[in-house]
């Protein structure tokens, strides 16, 4: 489990970020795709809509607050996170197992590729656990 695992706003940290156009986060999203099994040749002719479109972004909060979560998951130090149940609108959907996401920094920056590895459901709350996708140590996978 998580040595860095705490309760935050959903409003904070699921606060979507724009990706439309942003070189960045494509960027990011293109180094990124090969450990998640999806080939280069898969994105040019767009076999799965999901690797040509980038996963959702979001910070844990701003500032330093967004810094120090983005750091403790590159250090796999923070695998998880709680969100209040009420604090989830009546269309939005609850994270599922496989789940991507792009974490960002205070600054807009993609930093982390997680995907949800475990979902805890309660009348109270969301236990959300992930993993760390990229970067990450080691060879990258090879890509087709």
């Amino acid at each position: 489990m998580s040595t860095y695992d705490d309760t935050v706003d959903p409003a904070d940290e699921h606060a979507d970020i724009a990706t439309d156009g942003d070189d960045r986060i494509t960027a990011f999203w293109q180094a990124a795709r090969g450990h998640v099994g999806f080939g280069k040749l898969e994105g040019v002719v767009g076999a799965v809509p999901l690797d040509v479109v980038p996963p959702p972004s979001f910070s844990y909060g701003e500032g330093a607050e967004a810094d120090d979560a983005v750091r403790a998951i590159l250090a796999q130090q923070r695998t998880s996170a709680s969100t209040a149940r009420d604090e989830f609108g009546e269309g939005d959907e609850l994270p599922r197992v496989g789940d991507l996401a792009i974490v960002l920094d205070s600054a807009g920056e993609p930093r982390a590729l997680v995907r949800t590895t475990a979902v805890t459901v309660t009348d109270e709350s969301v236990q959300e656990s992930y993993e760390l996708v990229y970067p990450t140590r080691g060879p990258t996978p090879a890509i087709d």
